[in-house]
């Protein structure tokens, strides 16, 4: 049985200097005053280069990946993947940003990937892909599933993530494989999806749709491109690496390699 009230167990800290202390000490990320970009936008020391595909120019931000952390999709992945795109879809991308979230970006707002249609980088405004480098440590999911959850749950699997169940949560065990082609066939052609179905409205049409609506075109954009790729015979495939591209542009190995 509980016991009341105890006047002694009160908070000592009230009427005091101290009082109130710790109150506002919620896990955020942090935002600047002066910057109005996102977080995602904010890049540190990253390496920066124009590469050329289906005739269009993509310029690349890579940033340098922490202790236990890898780019699942390198540079010479994601050239290949958008070489088997449509040349008008990639009209509407300008930049793909391989960036190193925080520790709390991890925890607060974990993503595989996000569409950027203004992506705030000097010199210009332009939309982006940003794909977010990931760790290779188990992602803990609550068992009671959404049925959209449920279809993201059958999708990693068919990655190639582990999926372990048990009587409270469920484990997403990734490995090194599973994530490139989460990554690769799957995060890059569903972002680049968002570019054109946000090209092909207005943007007043676009604003009011429902995100399950982009999220489902978005989708089936991913779905279509990879099929097409794999009918073709050009994927899934090997990762090859270009040791020329990379020391010129100051690409490290590490980077895109299981840690």
């Amino acid at each position: 049985m509980r016991p009341g009230w105890n006047p002694v167990r009160r908070n000592r800290n009230i009427g005091t200097p101290a009082q109130g202390h710790g109150e506002d000490n919620r896990l955020t990320i942090p935002e600047s005053r002066h910057d109005r970009s996102f977080f995602h936008e904010c890049l540190g020391a990253c390496i920066s280069f124009t590469q050329r595909v289906n005739g269009h120019h993509v310029r690349f931000f890579v940033e340098p990946t922490r202790t236990g952390w890898l780019h699942p999709c390198s540079v010479e992945d994601a050239l290949l993947v958008l070489s088997h795109c449509p040349a008008k879809d990639l009209a509407h991308l300008d930049s793909i940003v391989m960036r190193q979230p925080t520790r709390k970006q991890r925890i607060l707002q974990p993503a595989w990937g996000r569409a950027v249609f203004q992506f705030e980088r000097p010199p210009r405004a332009s939309s982006a892909i940003v794909l977010e480098a990931q760790p290779l440590a188990p992602t803990v999911w609550r068992n009671a599933l959404t049925p959209g959850d449920q279809r993201e749950l059958d999708r990693l699997q068919a990655d190639g993530h582990q999926i372990r169940r048990t009587r409270r949560s469920i484990e997403i065990l990734p490995t090194p494989a599973s994530l490139r082609h989460t990554v690769l066939y799957r995060t890059l052609l569903h972002e680049l999806g968002h570019h054109v179905d946000r090209q092909r409205l207005y943007a007043d049409e676009w604003y009011s749709r429902p995100s399950l609506e982009k999220e489902d075109y978005a989708h089936r954009y991913a779905a279509e491109r990879f099929a097409a790729m794999r009918q073709a015979g050009a994927a899934p495939f090997a990762p090859e690496p270009d040791p020329a591209m990379r020391q010129a542009h100051g690409l490290n190995d590490p980077w895109f390699a299981a840690p």
